[in-house]
């Protein structure tokens, strides 16, 4: 009887109290690992926002601001530089990324610079001039598991006649140049680059259809692995993709067809996810690209 006895007390238990633990034991990691991490309200388009938690704050990736340049009425520039604080203090931003046309002369640059310099959380600004390269910039951010991201800033005033009319100008093929070297260069996990002007062109359809690359950069974009371009916005929309890349808009305090705002990336070895948020902190618009290579695997 001792022997029986025994054999039931070492016999392990059924399968279906096995995954019972589990998915307990699931349900208590994901509650230990969201407690504390910021809110957002999510707009769902029917005017009224629900909380939900939005992105991984900076755990195992790095978090930075986008937003356009441009002069904006007092209060509205006050109220989208406190939106981006509290954003900024929540998902421990490293980095403000300012899509601007005059560089550091940009009305938000030189005000907004100056808001987050207790933060300690630097700005960085594009220029769409005469397709000088002496207003680009490299900034590149250390990630968790030895991995790096970096942020490739150009001046994208001499591309718009060749994206339009398809006319090379020299600047042009200076600016494409340097481009294509800076990036060949590099050996960053993650390549994002950064520029004031859309490198398309798209009908009011807003569809793929409709839609014009730049063919010499698109080419770059695919040789070199680059992962999402960010400009100011338009008519095309926020967010758009190109196969694996994703080409990111910003709402500019000139569109009056869009509400001003800015976004917030999050990027983690796997993946980068875009929010937009407007002035009443509400994620307007969301987008998720994936390093190159994991969509085969699902």
């Amino acid at each position: 009887m001792e022997e029986e006895a025994a054999l039931r007390i070492k016999r392990p238990p059924p399968w279906s109290r096995t995954v019972a633990v589990q998915v307990a034991l699931c349900v208590a990691m994901y509650a230990a690992f969201s407690l504390g991490e910021p809110h957002l309200h999510r707009n769902r388009g029917n005017g009224g926002g629900v909380e939900a938690s939005l992105g991984r704050g900076g755990r195992g990736g790095v978090s930075f601001l986008s937003v356009a340049g441009g002069a904006r009425p007092a209060a509205d520039q006050a109220r989208l530089l406190q939106q981006m604080e509290s954003i900024a203090k929540a998902y421990e931003v490293k980095f403000v990324v300012d899509v601007a046309q005059l560089g550091e002369e940009d009305p938000l640059w030189q005000n907004g610079s100056l808001y987050f310099q207790a933060l300690k959380i630097p700005w960085y600004s594009t220029t769409s001039s005469h397709g000088q390269i002496i207003g680009n910039f490299l900034k590149k951010v250390k990630m968790p598991y030895d991995q790096n991201l970096e942020i490739v800033g150009m001046d994208t005033g001499s591309l718009q006649e060749p994206i339009h009319d398809g006319k090379i100008s020299a600047s042009s093929r200076e600016q494409i140049k340097w481009l294509e070297q800076s990036i060949a260069a590099t050996s960053s996990n993650w390549k994002i680059v950064v520029g004031y002007d859309p490198v398309f062109v798209c009908a009011e359809a807003h569809t793929l259809e409709t839609t014009k690359f730049y063919e010499p950069l698109q080419r770059i974009f695919a040789k070199y692995g680059v992962n999402a371009y960010i400009s100011t916005g338009g008519h095309c929309g926020y967010f758009r993709r190109d196969n694996s890349i994703l080409y990111i808009g910003n709402p500019s305090p000139d569109d009056l067809t869009s509400s001003d705002g800015f976004l917030l990336h999050i990027v983690n070895p796997l993946e980068m996810e875009s929010l937009l948020i407007n002035l009443e902190g509400k994620v307007v618009e969301r987008s998720v690209v994936h390093h190159h290579g994991l969509e085969a695997l699902k």
